[in-house]
């Protein structure tokens, strides 16, 4: 039981220290500045498909999980909608034929309101779509977190709130909403079998998630 909870205590100090104090402090860090020059220096290759989000997608080796298919991952740990808004040009310079965005829990932290995530979640959208035109676009709803680890700064009603935005908002203007928050909400929450620290999915996590995707990767 002791060995547990220093597991669980290390982690969410882990996760703080490695999240900036203010949103306009995650712009500035180093891994954020980095990520993006590294992101700006590589082949303009058209046409692929691109991961867009924070370190929900960050993490992921997408390559090794469908190799047959050529993935651009845009993510970068810690950002929020206005970070990717900033960002946008150079992904729209890919003129990806799909483009998968996961964003906006971040934002919940820096206590960023829900009207304003969905409404800079539109703006994405809309750049896209007026620089963009060929571009599938595919949004992801937020997924579930789980206070039991320690880390409450994600309301879950906050979620569902944002999510609940994303849905009005798909009914509103043409894009593919994909509901990944009921792939893995179980009484709200985000099973223990699937993160390791309430709220960054884990190998099974991952798996499952980018499985679920299959259809909408494939799809001509």
């Amino acid at each position: 039981m002791k060995k547990i909870f220093l597991l669980s205590a290390l982690v969410l100090i882990f996760s703080s220290a490695a999240f900036a104090a203010s949103e306009s402090d995650n712009l500035k860090s180093a891994y954020y500045k980095v990520k993006f020059s590294i992101f700006e220096s590589m082949p303009r290759d058209e046409n692929k498909i691109v991961f867009l989000g924070d370190s929900l997608t960050d993490y992921v080796k997408f390559d090794e999980l469908v190799p047959d298919l050529t993935i651009k991952n845009r993510g970068i740990a810690g950002d929020t909608t206005s970070g990717v808004l900033k960002r946008l040009d150079e992904v729209i310079s890919l003129k990806p034929s799909k483009l998968f965005i996961l964003i906006g829990t971040n934002d919940i932290v820096f206590d960023i309101k829900a009207d304003k995530i969905v409404s800079n979640i539109k703006k994405i959208i809309d750049t896209f779509r007026e620089k963009s035109p060929q571009t599938a676009l595919y949004v992801q709803t937020l997924f579930p977190v789980n206070h039991k680890f320690g880390d409450s700064r994600r309301p879950y009603e906050t979620i569902r709130e944002i999510n609940a935005g994303l849905v009005k908002l798909s009914n509103e203007i043409n894009f593919t909403l994909i509901d990944t928050y009921s792939l893995f909400a179980e009484g709200g929450e985000l099973p223990e079998r699937y993160t390791v620290d309430g709220v960054h999915l884990n190998g099974a996590g991952v798996v499952k998630w980018v499985e679920s995707l299959s259809t909408w990767l494939h799809e001509k």
